[in-house]
C-alpha cells in the first residue's frame, strides 16, 4: 500500500518511521493525526476553597475526569487573598495547578498585588463587568491607583487575563445568555464596548513589557482582533467561549479555511481556555462536554502539530513562564 501524501497534516513520528530503523515500521499508523500533547486550560475559575483539603479535592476530581482527554494544567482564578498560602503550596506540589488572583475595579493595591506574586500568583484577572452594570466609568482604569497597580504587574513580569468587553446579544450555541452584564446596568450602561476596548488597548501602549490577554477572543470578529494584533504585539486572546464546537456539530469547510488561516498567521498569539468553574462537586458531565467543546473545535482546525502544540500549551507556557510538562498516561493509550 502506498501511504497518500498531501498537504494535510500528520504528526512528525508518521514520517520518522519511514526511516528509523531502517523503515521496519513504515506505514504504522499513517492514518494518525496531530494531536496535543496536552492541553493547558488558562482561564479557570476556582470557586470557594479557603483551606488546602478543598483545594486538593477540587483538583483531583477535576482531573479525574479530565486527563483522560489529555488535560495536562490548568490556571485558576481566586479571589481570596486567605488563600494564597494555600495556592502557594498547591502549585508547589503538583504541576497541573497555577494561579491568578482577580482584583475588583475599585480595589487597586499594589502591595497586595505583590504579596501574591510572592506567593506564586501567575498574574492578574480584571472583569470589566462592573462597568458594564454603571458601577464604575470606563475611565476607572486610568487612574493613578490602576497605573501602578500596571507597573507592579510589568515589573514582576507577569500578566493580565482581562474580560474586556461582552457582546450585546443572545448566544444560545454556547449556553450565553441575552445582554449578560449590560442588561444588569439599574439607570442603563454608563460606557461601551468599543469604550472599554479602546481603554484596554491604551493600556497595553502605555504598558508595552506587559502581556495582556483579552479573555473571550474580547467579543470581537478576526478582522478586528487581527487589526488588534498588528498595533498592539503585547495582546493576546483566549479561545474560551468563542473557540466552541458541540459536541454533534462539525465545522463547515469554508469556515475551517478561515479559522485555519488565522491562527496558522497568529499562532503565537492564542491561547486554550474554557472559562470552567471548578468547585466542590462541580466535575460532572456538562462541565467535561463544555471542556470538550473547546477541544473539539481547536482539534476541527486541522493545525499542525507544531502549532497544535502553540495553541494546545506552548503559548500559554511562555506567557506564564512556565516550564513544559510531561503528564504520566495512564494504561497503553489515552482518549
Amino acid at each position: 500500500m502506498t501511504i497518500p501524501h498531501s498537504d494535510r497534516p500528520r504528526p512528525p513520528d508518521i514520517a520518522e518511521r519511514e526511516t528509523l530503523d531502517h523503515g521496519f515500521s513504515r506505514g504504522w499508523g499513517f492514518h494518525f493525526q496531530p494531536n496535543e500533547d496536552y492541553w493547558l486550560d488558562c482561564h479557570n475559575h476556582m470557586e470557594s476553597p479557603t483551606n488546602h483539603a478543598q483545594f486538593y479535592r477540587i483538583l483531583e476530581d477535576w482531573f479525574a475526569q479530565l486527563d483522560a482527554f489529555r488535560l495536562g494544567r490548568v490556571i485558576a482564578i481566586v479571589t481570596r487573598p486567605e488563600a494564597f498560602h494555600v495556592c502557594r503550596d498547591l502549585a508547589a506540589q503538583d504541576a497541573r495547578f497555577g494561579w491568578l488572583f482577580r482584583v475588583p475595579h475599585d480595589q487597586p493595591d499594589a502591595a497586595l498585588a505583590r504579596r501574591a506574586f510572592e506567593h506564586g500568583a501567575l498574574g492578574l484577572k480584571l472583569h470589566n463587568s462592573p462597568l458594564m452594570q454603571g458601577a464604575a466609568s470606563h475611565d476607572v482604569w486610568l487612574a493613578k491607583p490602576w497605573t501602578e497597580m500596571f507597573e507592579t504587574v510589568s515589573r514582576a513580569k507577569k500578566v493580565l487575563l482581562w474580560h474586556i468587553t461582552q457582546r450585546v446579544s443572545v448566544s444560545p450555541y454556547h449556553g450565553g445568555g441575552a445582554n449578560p452584564y449590560w442588561s444588569e446596568a439599574k439607570t442603563g450602561p454608563t460606557t461601551s464596548n468599543e469604550r472599554l476596548l479602546q481603554t484596554a488597548l491604551q493600556i497595553a501602549r502605555q504598558h508595552p513589557d506587559l502581556t495582556l490577554i483579552g479573555a473571550h477572543q474580547m467579543h470581537i470578529g478576526l478582522e478586528r482582533l487581527e487589526s488588534v494584533f498588528r498595533e498592539h504585539p503585547n495582546v493576546a486572546a483566549d479561545t474560551s467561549c468563542a473557540g466552541f464546537l458541540r459536541w454533534c456539530d462539525e465545522l463547515y469547510p469554508e469556515d475551517r479555511e478561515i479559522l485555519r488561516a488565522f491562527f496558522l498567521k497568529h499562532q503565537d498569539r492564542m491561547l486554550f481556555g474554557t472559562d470552567s468553574s471548578l468547585a466542590l462537586g462541580a466535575a460532572d458531565a456538562y462541565q467535561t462536554q463544555s471542556f470538550l467543546c473547546h477541544a473539539r473545535f481547536i482539534h476541527q482546525l486541522r493545525l499542525p502539530d507544531a502549532v497544535l502544540q502553540k495553541v494546545a500549551h506552548g503559548n500559554a507556557e511562555r506567557i506564564f513562564g512556565l516550564p513544559p510538562m510531561r503528564p504520566a498516561r495512564r494504561y497503553n493509550s489515552r482518549p
